[in-house]
């Protein structure tokens, strides 16, 4: 179930705010660039709530969160969620104030970027070059070229400034003085805060970097803000620790000491692409989000309660690898990762849990068919905290085995139940799976019997080991 509602209710009212004035380019840019990241949700979010905006005003009336809800035909948690996504990606920033019976929120559109800025991008370049394949990529930046002039056929004759205007008297020099008091706490059209992607500073250890860098390197004097943005993001897009990416750093320095930006990402994609091949990043490294986390403010006790602590702190990615002992994920893994995040609309720390569920009841086998049916299962049901899909998981499974024929046996094409040997699993069920689920098997006598059948367990263990010690003499 959502939280949807301790952030949002229907009758909280809202206005929408610009500080620009969109254009063909501008939708152009969002359809075709930012909507394949986005979804098509977030994307009629943004033009909704820009066609609030009447012409040449930047300032929108107040309307609920109700009527918001009509006009997209879209329940809150749906609206809710394409809030954030539009949040995340740069493309609005929201401000709420509390008020007595309700709350009002401010949602600030912000224009999207050139086609230049977006393609220049370490984020959003490459991860929709990863969404796209590379042959449509290619095509659809072709589509946003335009023809270069060869300058060096040609003397430029442009007229310079101080050729046309003559100089400027002491009152022209500020021409801010002049103006009234009432201006001051309003701003130019056009005039919003530099877009880009935000990324939270604790994302990235930068003390751990500094540690890990050459004494003679001084590395508050090395890493600016400007150096530090970029870090974050090359870090987030390729999987890059801050030791590996100390390495990096002090490969790219120029002979002045100071980073090469452009040499920092040519050595940041050349390691990556001998780590992990040809292909792009994929999105799959997110984690639960804090608002969909139930154990972010306690200590686990339980068994299940450490569970899902490491579903919440865990993303997929990350989860894949350490069940494979740090081996790489196939890329066909990432992919349907990537898909059940995006596609499906699941949290993390939810699809921890159903990729889990299928390995350990399918053999270790992820069977692609499978997990997106029970994606789709759990998506309808809006699954959103760990806890709620390992109930669900539990419960399904607890429902699949009492399905089965007594006997274990399958069923042939006449309905007649057929024997054969069953397979014995090596690879054990999570113990949140197993609790309850083998009580829930067992009949009522050998619960009773429990601990003879401990006994005979004994015996026959001890009757394998000594057969297996006999062969090996």
């Amino acid at each position: 179930m959502s939280l949807h509602w301790t952030e949002l209710l229907p009758i909280d009212r809202y206005a929408v705010r610009t500080a620009d004035q969109l254009g063909n380019r501008e939708h152009k840019t969002l359809q075709l660039l930012y909507q394949p990241l986005t979804g098509a949700t977030a994307i009629s979010l943004y033009n909704m709530l820009w066609s609030k905006l009447e012409k040449d005003c930047f300032w929108s009336g107040e309307a609920t969160h109700h009527e918001l809800m009509a006009m997209l035909n879209l329940p809150l948690d749906d609206i809710y969620d394409a809030r954030r996504i539009l949040e995340g990606i740069g493309l609005m920033r929201t401000f709420r104030r509390q008020e007595e019976k309700s709350t009002f929120f401010i949602y600030e559109l912000q224009p999207p970027m050139t086609p230049a800025q977006f393609f220049q991008n370490d984020v959003l370049s490459v991860f929709l070059y990863n969404k796209l394949g590379k042959d449509r990529y290619i095509q659809l930046r072709s589509r946003f070229l335009i023809e270069a002039v060869d300058t060096r056929a040609y003397s430029e004759v442009t007229a310079a400034f101080n050729d046309v205007f003559s100089s400027l008297q002491y009152s022209e020099i500020n021409p801010r003085n002049n103006l009234s008091n009432v201006e001051e706490d309003k701003e130019l059209e056009g005039d919003y805060h530099e877009q880009n992607i935000h990324f939270n500073e604790s994302a990235f250890d930068f003390d751990l970097l500094k540690a890990d860098l050459p004494v003679f390197i001084k590395g508050d004097k090395l890493l600016n803000e400007p150096i530090k943005s970029v870090i974050r993001r090359l870090a987030f897009v390729y999987r890059l620790d801050p030791l590996e990416m100390s390495r990096i750093v002090q490969q790219s320095l120029s002979n002045d000491d100071l980073i090469d930006e452009a040499e920092l990402r040519r050595k940041v994609q050349d390691w990556y692409r001998f780590e992990y091949g040809s292909e792009p990043p994929a999105l799959g490294l997110r984690t639960q989000p804090a608002q969909h986390r139930t154990m972010s403010e306690k200590e686990p006790v339980t068994e299940k309660e450490k569970m899902i602590l490491f579903y919440e702190q865990t993303s997929p990615l990350a989860f894949l690898e350490s069940i494979s002992d740090g081996a790489k994920v196939p890329l066909s893994d990432v992919k349907l990762v990537e898909s059940l995040i995006f596609d499906y609309q699941l949290q993390p720390g939810v699809v921890n849990v159903l990729i889990d569920y299928v390995l350990k009841t399918n053999n270790m086998k992820l069977n692609q068919n499978l997990v997106q049916k029970i994606a789709g299962h759990w998506s309808r049901k809006h699954i959103q905290t760990v806890k709620e899909a390992m109930d669900l998981a539990k419960k399904e499974y607890q429902t699949r085995k009492q399905r089965q024929p007594a006997g274990g046996g399958e069923m042939n094409t006449a309905g007649q139940a057929r024997s054969y040997r069953p397979y014995v699993r090596k690879d054990k069920l999570p113990k949140w799976l197993e609790n309850g689920a083998q009580k829930a098997d067992k009949p009522e006598k050998e619960i009773l019997n429990d601990s003879s059948l401990k006994k005979q367990k004994q015996q026959f263990e001890e009757m394998l080991r000594l057969r297996k010690s006999s062969r090996q003499k």
